[in-house]
């Protein structure tokens, strides 16, 4: 049986760590969605991360340091993930606060398909940072596909004053083997996951990964 407190000071400042409501926003498309949005960095931050219902993503810690990954121990399939900063344009009202925001600043996890194909409008307009990006997402599951069609920029993105790149090397650091046994033993109900080639999803905000 999992014990269901811990003690000492140490443990104290552990726990909470684990259990902080550090939040990114993530940009995420349904099918039959079509944006035009813009990419904000010159090449993806490459990772392995796990999803976990109720949780959002986290950062696969197998291999990288002396500890196990607790997540892959339990079956959970690590994923392969490439990370850009993008611009969202979209409307859209906060069933939590109902308060609407637009052009906002959000990560984006794309799948070896979908950067493969990011990567030849790359090789053949430039930069992705200096396009102005149309991407269209059809079907669900197995069956999903994107359509992506790209305009070159006269100018720069210029950000909204509020609004700010993520550091991706500080949002998606992986959390240590205690806390992801910490938040594996706190699991609530089943949430979406994001733009990985094969999932269906919504939008919302989750938790640093």
């Amino acid at each position: 049986m999992v014990n269901w407190y811990s003690k000492g000071f140490e443990e104290a400042e552990a726990q909470v760590a684990a259990n902080s409501q550090s939040f990114t926003r993530d940009f995420f498309l349904k099918s039959g969605d079509e944006v035009q949005f813009n990419i904000l960095d010159d090449e993806p931050l490459n990772i392995r991360d796990h999803f976990l219902n109720g949780k959002g993503w986290f950062t696969c810690i197998q291999g990288i340091g002396d500890e196990n990954c607790p997540l892959c121990e339990s079956g959970n399939k690590a994923t392969n993930h490439f990370v850009f900063n993008v611009l969202d344009p979209r409307e859209y009202t906060s069933k939590a606060t109902g308060e609407t925001y637009k052009n906002q600043v959000k990560i984006w996890r794309v799948g070896i398909t979908l950067l493969r194909v990011l990567e030849k409008k790359r090789a053949k307009y430039g930069p992705l940072t200096k396009l102005d990006i149309t991407i269209s997402k059809m079907g669900q599951g197995q069956s999903v596909s994107y359509d992506i069609e790209v305009d070159k920029r006269e100018k720069a993105v210029k950000l909204p004053e509020e609004e700010k790149l993520y550091d991706l090397t500080e949002v998606l650091a992986p959390k240590t083997r205690k806390e992801l046994v910490n938040i594996m033993n706190n699991v609530s109900s089943p949430a979406p996951s994001s733009d990985n080639d094969d999932d269906d999803d919504e939008e919302i905000d989750w938790k640093k990964s």
